[in-house]
């Protein structure tokens, strides 16, 4: 490593409208734990968190309760998986974990109800 420098890969969001018009129901959840994410777009790396705090919520409403028990899981194995790629330079499947990691959180929006 470069004493003044360092080679950092970065994940970024591309939403085609904005994460509040493209995912709403899931807008509302995350923004009603952080108000930081209001006129935010995270990454889907960066909801990783809010979804293991909404775990741990003992009262939830049905449907997102159903949500986290449904796609939880695998979005926080999808998570350590991706960055222990990115980690180890393996950026292609990085990638490809990056696209499950979408449609887990597509599918997610979508039992929201």
């Amino acid at each position: 490593m470069s004493r003044w420098m360092q080679i950092r890969v970065r994940v970024e969001p591309v939403y085609k409208k904005s994460f509040a018009k493209d995912f709403p129901k899931l807008y509302r959840v995350v923004t009603g734990l952080d108000n930081s994410l209001i006129d935010r777009n995270p990454t889907f790396l960066d909801l990783v968190p809010l979804v293991v705090r909404l775990s741990h919520e003992k009262t939830l409403e049905p449907g997102l309760s159903s949500a986290i028990g449904h796609y939880g899981p695998k979005i926080v194995q999808l998570h350590r998986q991706i960055t222990e790629a990115i980690g180890g330079w393996k950026l292609g499947e990085a990638e490809k974990l990056l696209y499950e990691l979408e449609d887990n959180f597509a599918a997610f929006e979508k039992e929201l109800g």
